[in-house]
């Protein structure tokens, strides 16, 4: 192999001198300045670099500096005639300069030290390859592993029409425990895939035991007991998966050791399985079940509290107990306070309003109709809606303007604990566009597909990222720190900081306005467009993506769904193209026409 080295001297004698002395050996490259250098080496990948240290404009040092960013792999020899050790020790020290040489230069020692580090070159570039080889096949693994764990879920979300939201959920506040109690990046990354995955032996577990209303039979109970071993098996046969599959496998051992498969006890439970347990049991319990409403989180966090040491790892518990954030989501999401309203008292005039322009205040303003329908439906429980012109209907004219009258910048509530700190106009304003945005193209696009009441698209469309608001409008230092994020990973960063991401706090939202489950767990899984198994959940996501794009034909995030996709709802470009003009036509209009446009 014949290597490349680059010569630099700003005396031409040096430089043909060197020149002579390598060129039978190699291919040599001249230059007779620093700045000329760095021109060359844009161009050549040199495994050699000697220079000069004495030269006008720039150093050898600082031409090192300089290459060792451009060329990170290339050795560096640098020749002085004087003493500057300081700058030299220095140099050699960050890795700058594989060796100096002192001028005038003896020729066979000179070789020799080339030899040397082309030597070190050929080793460097071979551990590099190495690296870059083993961080490709790394990627790889984590593509495969991604994909196998959106196979899984996919399979056991089209058995268990709610185990998405379980699955995410469980995820996330096992992942605010796990930083809780610092654990290593590596372990928190095999604590989202066993997290995620826990109930995958579900998928062996027949269809009447997993929708059973009633206790089990003994029998029955057994026969639901055998999902974490059979999960950890098919797991298990998967590679860089085998954590994962004990952590799964061992997710239902108690403490005391009363637990299943195994019986282990206390810190014999692997610790992913110790904290999976706790976040798996929190979720069960704030989550309504046929046979029992759902806990409050104050409930479930005391069950919690009672079963540390018997069923829960106390540490878990403790940390779990500890997610202020999380409290204070679900303290304010308790008592109906979704965030700040923001009727702009300048631009309408409740007491002079008709029913009619009451009514469309509210269907343009995603917190005002969570507040009506939350009235309504507390009403109507029986038959709760998610009907936002019912809802209105319902009320009546005198109650809509009560409550819009009492809506203004200031939060619903007005404890000292809740963080009262405004969110900015503009911000407020494009929010509320974007909301109406997609509220219109999802009733056009239930117009088209039939798969939902186009009213209640409309209703999902509006409140699709209400739980955004609630988050900003607890923790707005904490989002604006994600706002400029793409959507998976704020939505990454949203579980980190608060256990959830808005669009959980949303399907809350929802429920707590008496919206039906099946509609508000729409609002949950809406973002993840590739997952969703349930057509009017893509339908949303499609429409989210209408309403954030600025051009009908700059929908990028449409794109990743692919034809396929578009195909199950009966939509291809020509019809997404039409649909995203209705809507921007109806959104102006309306902008115009009321309050949103003129404040």
């Amino acid at each position: 192999m014949t290597y490349k080295i680059m010569v630099v001297d700003d005396e031409p004698a040096n430089l043909r001198l060197l020149e002579r002395l390598f060129r039978r050996d190699y291919q040599v490259i001249t230059a007779e300045s620093g700045a000329e250098a760095l021109a060359l080496l844009e161009q050549h990948e040199v495994a050699l670099l000697v220079t000069d240290q004495r030269m006008p404009g720039m150093t050898g040092i600082e031409l090192l500096k300089h290459t060792a960013v451009m060329r990170p792999n290339t050795v560096r020899i640098i020749l002085t005639g004087y003493t500057d050790t300081q700058a030299l020790v220095e140099a050699i020290n960050c890795g700058q300069v594989y060796r100096f040489i002192t001028k005038p230069w003896n020729n066979d020692d000179l070789r020799s030290t080339v030899v040397r580090a082309l030597e070190h070159y050929q080793e460097t570039r071979q551990r590099f390859e190495l690296t870059r080889t083993n961080e490709r096949l790394a990627r790889s693994l984590r593509e495969m592993t991604h994909a196998l764990v959106r196979v899984i879920g996919d399979a056991l979300d089209a058995k268990d029409g709610y185990a998405h939201g379980h699955a995410s959920r469980t995820r996330g506040y096992a992942m605010s425990i796990g930083r809780r109690l610092e654990l290593d990046e590596e372990d928190l990354r095999q604590l989202s895939l066993a997290a995620l995955l826990h109930d995958i032996g579900r998928l062996g577990t027949p269809d009447a035991l997993l929708l059973k209303p009633d206790t089990f039979t003994d029998d029955e109970r057994k026969m639901m007991q055998q999902h974490s071993a059979f999960g950890a098996r098919i797991l298990s046969g998967v590679p860089g998966m085998g954590e994962v599959a004990v952590a799964v496998r061992h997710h239902h051992e108690n403490f005391d050791g009363t637990g299943y498969p195994e019986g282990l006890q206390g810190f014999q439970i692997p610790q992913l399985a110790r904290i999976i347990l706790v976040a798996d049991a929190y979720d069960a319990l704030t989550c309504p079940r046929p046979f029992r409403p759902a806990h409050s989180h104050e409930e479930a966090i005391n069950i919690l509290r009672q079963g540390a040491g018997t069923r829960f790892d106390p540490e878990a518990v403790d940390a779990f107990c500890e997610l202020d954030r999380l409290a204070l989501i679900r303290y304010r999401i308790a008592r109906a306070d979704f965030g700040r309203t923001h009727i702009p008292r300048e631009a309408f005039d409740t007491e002079a309003a008709t029913f009619t322009e009451l009514q469309a205040e509210v269907l343009a303003n995603p917190l005002l109709a969570a507040k009506i329908l939350r009235l309504a439906n507390e009403e109507h429980i029986e038959n709760p809606t998610p009907d936002i012109k019912a809802a209105c209907a319902h009320l009546g004219i005198e109650r809509l303007r009560d409550v819009i009258t009492a809506c203004d910048s200031v939060s619903d509530g007005n404890d000292e604990d809740v963080n009262d700190a405004a969110i900015e106009s503009g911000e407020r304003d494009c929010f509320r566009e974007r909301a109406l945005r997609c509220a219109i193209a999802a009733r056009l696009l239930a117009d088209h597909t039939g798969l939902i009441e186009p009213a209640a698209a409309y209703a999902l469309g509006l409140m699709h990222d209400i739980g955004q608001s609630l988050l900003c409008d607890s923790f707005p230092d904490e989002m604006k720190i994600v706002s400029g994020l793409i959507e998976e990973e704020r939505l990454d960063a949203e579980v980190e900081m608060f256990g959830v991401d808005h669009a959980q706090v949303g399907e809350w939202i929802l429920e707590r306005c008496g919206v039906p489950r099946l509609f508000a767990s729409l609002v949950q899984t809406h973002h993840d467009g590739l997952r969703s198994n349930a057509p009017t959940a893509l339908m949303l996501h499609v429409a989210a993506c209408l309403a954030h794009a600025d051009d009908a034909y700059k929908l990028a995030a449409l794109d990743a769904l692919g034809s396929d996709r578009l195909r199950v709802l009966g939509l291809n470009r020509s019809v997404l193209a039409t649909i995203y003009g209705r809507a921007a036509s109806v959104v102006e209009e309306q902008l115009v026409t009321y309050s949103l446009g003129n404040a």
